[in-house]
């Protein structure tokens, strides 16, 4: 059985935040988009397509949650920052329940990893890595230091 690699998770992640990027406004039209791209491009079969919408009002049903967490983690953090000294109990609870969230979401997300690769074909997972690598690849471009010219030259 292979073992699960976060870094896969991370990056299937953020093909996921590139491919919908560029589309629409709303959380729900950007991952409308998403799956219209990945059976377009994957050419997936209509049963590979239902499996992918449902994998994405998954995603979108824990939306709000994942909103109501980030909200109240925030508000306790800067409470805790506002403060005169840092109760440190309260801090290490807020740690704790951050990271127990993280986890939860990691979880959540390597059994939709794994579903995914489950469904598609080795050709369609050769593609789907391909256009990952692409995106990673223009991504460490626009990240790269700009060279500068040589002193008094072009």
């Amino acid at each position: 059985m292979p073992t699960f690699r976060p870094a896969r998770v991370i990056v299937l992640f953020a093909l996921t935040a590139l491919v919908v990027a560029g589309c629409y406004r709303t959380p729900e039209q950007r991952s409308e988009c998403f799956v219209k791209h990945m059976v377009k491009e994957l050419k997936l079969d209509d049963v590979q397509k239902a499996k992918l919408e449902k994998i994405k009002d998954e995603f979108l049903a824990k939306r709000p949650e994942m909103i109501k967490t980030r909200e109240e983690t925030v508000k306790e953090a800067n409470e805790l920052m506002m403060s005169a000294e840092i109760d440190k109990a309260r801090l290490d609870a807020l740690v704790a329940k951050s990271q127990a969230h993280a986890n939860d979401m990691v979880g959540f997300i390597a059994s939709r990893f794994t579903e995914i690769h489950d469904m598609l074909t080795p050709e369609q997972r050769e593609k789907l890595v391909a256009h990952i690598e692409k995106h990673m690849k223009r991504g460490q471009e626009k990240s790269e230091p700009v060279k500068s010219a040589p002193m008094g030259g072009y």
